[in-house]
C-alpha cells in the first residue's frame, strides 16, 4: 500500500488503494489503457465568496477566491478536476444575504461564481433550504450545473402523487424535487455524481421553507438508486455527495457518511460536509476500500481524491487512488477572480457598511457562555418587544469575538445573529417551560453539545443550581414583574424557528412536546431583521448584563 501524507498545520493525509471493480458491463466499454480522473471537493462555504471583508481592509484568511487560484494551478497543470460543492452556500455572510433578499432583481451571485469556477454539480445543504423557497428555486433555476438532492422528494400528499411507490429504494429519479444524480465525462471515463441533502431538515427548520418537499433519510434508499444508476448509466466512477456529518458506522439520520461509505455497494468516493469537520480516509466496505472526504467549511481547505482507473478488454480491472485535503491559505487569491466579481464585492460592502444605530458600550459575545450577558439580553429584550410574548428563550450563535461601541452598521448584526433563523411564539405550560430550561441547562452545566443549544430564558426571574442533580437545577421564583409563575398556566413563548421546528431537542427531550404538534401562535420574520429594527429605532442601545436569573453554588 502507497502511502502519500501532506503535511500542514492539522490536515493530514492521503492514501493510496487499490481494489478490483467488476460493476461495469461491456455495455459501455471504453478503449483499453489507464485513465486519470481528478475530483475536488468544496463544501459549507456559508456566503464566504471574497477575499476581503467589508471594513478597515480586512481579508478572509480563505474564500472561494483562493480556490480559484487552486483551480487555475491544476487546470495550467493540465489536470481539469470533477468539482462538486456539498453544500450550505447560501447562509452565513452579508454577501448571500445580500443576493438572497436585498438584490433579489439582480442574478444571484453565488450561480455566477459556481460558473466561473466550473463545478459540475451542487449538492443542496440545509441551510440553502433554511433560505426560503424564493431564494433556492430561483438559485437552482440561476445555476448552469445540477442541483442535486435525490432524497429531497415531492411531498405526495401535498402534490397529488400518493399513488406513488412508497418503498424508498424503489423510488424513482422523477420523484426528486431536484435533480437526483448528474453524470460528467473527463477523458473518456464516465463519472456519476448522486447528490443527497440531510435527512434531518424537518427537525430544524419551520415549513413555510420546505412546503412541498419530504427528506427522505439517505441510507433508505442511497443503495437502490446507486444501483439504477449504475444499471442505467454504466458509469467509470461512482462519486455519492451527501450533506450529512461524518457520524458512526451506525444509521444516523444526520450523520450519515461514514455508515454510508462503510455499506453501501458500487461507490468509489463519499464527499460529505455539514459538519464542517476536515476528514479524509479510507473507510472499510466489503467491495473494498471506500474513501471519504469532509472538506471542513469556508474553503480552509479542497478535498482531493486522484483515480488511476486500468482497462483491459473494454472493462475497468482496477482503480487506485491518491487522496487528501489541501489547504487553501497556501494559495494567494486569483487576482482575476477578484477583479471579475468585485462589483459585485462593493455592492455588498455599501450594503453592510450601512449605518443602523448606535450602541453605547462593547459587547463581548464570549460572555454568553459564562452565565448572564449583556449580549443575550438584547436578544431577548428584543424577542420579547417584538413578539409580546411572556418568556423568551435564546441561545448564543457565536461564542467568539466583540461587537465594539460606536456606530452599528449592517454588517454587524451578523454577529449578533448569523442564521437567518425567524421568530416564532409558541404556546407552553409553566411545568413545560420549566422542563425545557432544565435540559437545556443540564447541557450547559456539563458542557454538552453546541452553545447554540444552551437556552436561558427572559419574562422570568429564577435561578440555576450547578450543584443539584438533573431535572432538579432551575428554580422559578416569579414572572419578571413579580407576579407568580405558574406551572399549569399556558403562557406565549417567544423562540427561534430552528427551536420550534424542534432543533436542539429541547422541546421533545425537555418540555416533552412533539414539535409537529406545537401550538403556533405567531411566526415573524428573521430575527437578525428585528434586531436591526430594534436597534435604529434606539437612539442609543446601552448594553446591560440579565439579571433575571443567575448560576448559584
Amino acid at each position: 500500500m502507497k502511502i502519500t501524507v501532506i503535511l500542514a498545520g492539522l490536515f493530514v493525509v492521503g492514501f493510496a488503494i487499490g481494489f478490483i471493480v467488476s460493476h461495469i458491463s461491456s455495455k459501455d466499454r471504453i478503449a483499453d489503457g489507464e485513465y486519470q480522473v481528478t475530483v475536488c471537493s468544496t463544501t459549507d462555504i456559508h456566503g464566504a465568496y471574497f477575499d476581503s471583508l467589508y471594513v478597515d481592509n480586512q481579508v478572509n484568511r480563505t474564500s472561494l477566491a483562493n480556490v480559484a487560484a487552486y483551480l487555475k494551478q491544476l487546470r495550467e497543470s493540465g489536470v481539469d478536476p470533477v468539482l462538486v460543492d456539498v453544500g450550505d452556500n447560501l447562509q452565513g455572510d452579508n454577501a448571500a444575504y445580500y443576493f438572497n433578499y436585498v438584490a433579489v432583481e439582480e442574478p444571484h451571485v453565488y450561480p455566477r461564481i459556481a460558473s466561473y469556477l466550473g463545478y459540475d454539480a451542487i449538492v443542496v445543504g440545509n441551510h440553502d433550504i433554511e433560505t426560503g423557497h424564493d431564494v433556492y428555486d430561483r438559485v437552482g433555476s440561476e445555476l448552469a450545473m445540477p442541483y442535486l438532492a435525490a432524497n429531497a422528494a415531492f411531498d405526495r400528499d401535498e402534490n397529488g402523487m400518493a399513488d406513488m411507490d412508497e418503498d424508498p429504494k424503489n423510488r424513482l429519479a422523477h420523484d426528486a424535487y431536484f435533480q437526483p444524480y448528474c453524470i460528467v465525462q473527463r477523458g473518456g471515463v464516465k463519472v456519476a455524481i448522486i447528490g443527497m441533502t440531510n435527512a434531518n431538515m424537518k427537525s430544524w427548520l419551520s415549513s413555510t421553507m420546505w412546503h412541498g418537499i419530504d427528506f427522505q433519510i439517505i441510507s433508505s434508499m442511497a443503495q437502490g438508486l446507486v444501483d439504477q444508476v449504475v444499471s442505467k448509466e454504466r458509469p467509470q466512477l461512482v462519486v455519492l455527495a451527501v450533506h450529512s456529518g461524518t457520524g458512526a458506522e451506525v444509521a444516523d439520520r444526520e450523520n450519515e457518511a461514514l455508515y454510508l461509505a462503510s455499506t453501501l455497494r458500487g461507490v468509489d468516493l463519499v464527499l460529505n460536509g455539514h459538519d464542517h469537520r476536515p476528514l479524509a480516509r479510507e473507510v472499510d466496505n466489503p467491495e473494498g476500500p471506500v474513501v471519504l472526504i469532509n472538506a471542513g467549511t469556508k474553503a480552509v481547505v479542497v478535498g482531493q481524491a486522484d483515480f488511476t482507473l486500468s482497462v483491459r478488454n473494454g472493462k475497468v480491472v482496477a482503480k487506485t487512488v491518491d487522496y487528501k485535503l489541501v489547504p487553501m491559505d497556501k494559495y494567494a487569491p486569483d487576482p482575476d477572480y477578484v477583479e471579475f466579481f468585485r462589483p459585485d464585492f462593493e455592492a455588498v460592502k455599501a450594503f453592510a457598511l450601512r449605518p443602523v444605530g448606535y450602541l453605547a458600550a462593547d459587547i463581548d459575545l464570549a460572555d454568553a457562555l459564562k452565565g448572564p450577558s449583556s449580549y443575550i439580553n438584547l436578544i431577548q429584550t428584543v424577542q420579547l418587544n417584538a413578539s409580546g410574548a411572556d418568556i423568551s428563550f435564546a441561545a448564543p450563535l457565536t461564542s467568539s469575538g466583540v461587537v465594539p461601541a460606536g456606530v452599528i452598521e449592517f454588517q454587524d448584526l451578523v454577529s449578533f445573529y448569523k442564521f437567518e433563523n425567524q421568530l416564532y411564539v409558541v404556546e407552553l405550560t409553566g411545568q413545560q417551560v420549566k422542563d425545557y430550561l432544565e435540559y437545556s441547562y443540564d447541557n450547559w452545566v456539563n458542557d454538552n453539545g453546541p452553545s447554540y443549544n444552551w437556552d436561558s430564558a427572559d419574562g422570568i426571574i429564577y435561578q440555576v443550581d450547578r450543584s443539584a442533580p438533573a431535572g432538579r437545577r432551575v428554580a422559578i421564583l416569579s414572572m419578571t414583574d413579580g407576579t407568580p409563575f405558574y406551572p399549569d398556566r399556558t403562557y406565549k413563548v417567544a423562540m427561534t424557528s430552528y427551536r420550534a421546528s424542534g432543533g436542539g431537542d429541547l422541546l421533545r427531550n425537555g418540555a416533552k412536546v412533539d414539535p409537529s404538534q406545537l401550538v403556533v401562535l405567531d411566526r415573524m420574520k428573521d430575527i437578525r431583521s428585528i434586531v436591526g429594527d430594534y436597534i435604529a429605532a434606539e437612539e442609543e442601545v446601552v448594553p446591560m448584563v440579565a439579571t433575571n436569573w443567575k448560576f448559584v453554588k
